[in-house]
């Protein structure tokens, strides 16, 4: 049996719901306000599947992550996620890189490729919800 510290991911995947929310509220930034808003709204969001991807891993004692894309790797390969939402999110993960080193560099162009795809943030929590029932229902979760 795994303690794992539920009402963190309980609040991260909150706070990830909302940055999916201001994504799809603004859609196409029309003023520099809103395109800030966007890019933070990205990158939180995927701070928050770091956040719980490493949550997850240091509760079921899974192998140690060598950077943030083998967080995504290490989930998939202990089938929390599928691989084609990994390869997804892997994307996300060099967006994020994007956001935090070169923010006054990122083109709109960039941005708008990403929209397309923001669902992922959804299908990540669905999945994360898959897992965690799973494991409650096989009672390897300590609650």
């Amino acid at each position: 049996m795994y303690e794992l510290n539920l009402t963190r991911i309980d609040s991260q995947s909150t706070y990830l719901s909302t940055c999916l929310q201001v994504i799809q509220e603004i859609d196409r930034p029309t003023n520099e306000i809103e395109r800030f808003a966007l890019m933070r709204s990205f990158h939180i969001g995927v701070e928050c599947v770091i956040d719980i991807g490493n949550t997850i891993i240091d509760g079921f004692i899974m192998r140690d992550p060598g950077g943030y894309s083998d967080i995504i790797d290490i989930l998939e390969d202990e089938q929390v996620i599928s691989a084609i939402l990994a390869n997804k999110l892997k994307t996300f993960v060099k967006l994020r890189e994007q956001l935090v080193r070169y923010y006054d560099q990122v083109d709109d162009r960039s941005l708008e490729e990403h929209l397309g795809d923001v669902v992922v943030f959804q299908q990540f929590l669905e999945h994360i919800d898959a897992f965690l029932s799973r494991e409650k229902a096989n009672g390897n979760i300590y609650v």
